[in-house]
């Protein structure tokens, strides 16, 4: 036996407005029902296990959220626009915005970033000339003109020079 197509499921007589509406509505219903089964497929115990990482990622989010300080919320600005990174926050920061301190004295994170003093710019150092070397009385100077040909594959019997 066969399976039944869409094509044949399809009320002849309904509207293809009302039936886009339709399919969108059991594509909804489709997609809570995925999202309630990965969600009973969670172990919340295995979440919250350990202390979490204080990444890239994780202070972005916080600091993104409503409850942010002030200070953290003109940090991200900084890192958004490429001014400094996150895990210069410490040196970087003025004022260093409280959710710093209270994730390295909290044992529900791990702070892995340490504070670098800003390093003072370097110069670059300034540019010698080679010495140059005169030939001696007596010595041959080596030139283009003594050099090996490098045009051997050239069509005709004819050598370059």
């Amino acid at each position: 036996m066969t399976r039944p197509q869409w094509g044949s499921m399809r009320e002849p007589d309904l509207d293809p407005e009302v039936e886009a509406i339709a399919r969108k509505v059991m594509d909804a219903v489709d997609n809570l029902r995925t999202a309630t089964i990965r969600l009973s497929n969670i172990d919340i115990d295995e979440l919250f296990d350990g202390p979490t990482e204080v990444t890239e990622e994780f202070i972005s989010m916080v600091a993104g959220m409503d409850t942010a300080s002030p200070a953290l919320a003109a940090y991200a600005e900084r890192v958004s626009n490429g001014e400094c990174r996150w895990c210069d926050i410490e040196t970087l920061a003025h004022p260093v915005p409280p959710e710093v301190a209270e994730m390295k004295s909290s044992p529900l994170f791990i702070w892995k970033w340490t504070p670098e003093p800003p390093q003072a710019p370097t110069l670059p150092p300034a540019p010698t000339e080679p010495p140059i070397r005169r030939p001696r009385p007596g010595e041959t100077v080596v030139g283009p003109s003594d050099w090996p040909d490098d045009f051997e594959d050239h069509p005709d019997d004819r050598r370059w020079r």
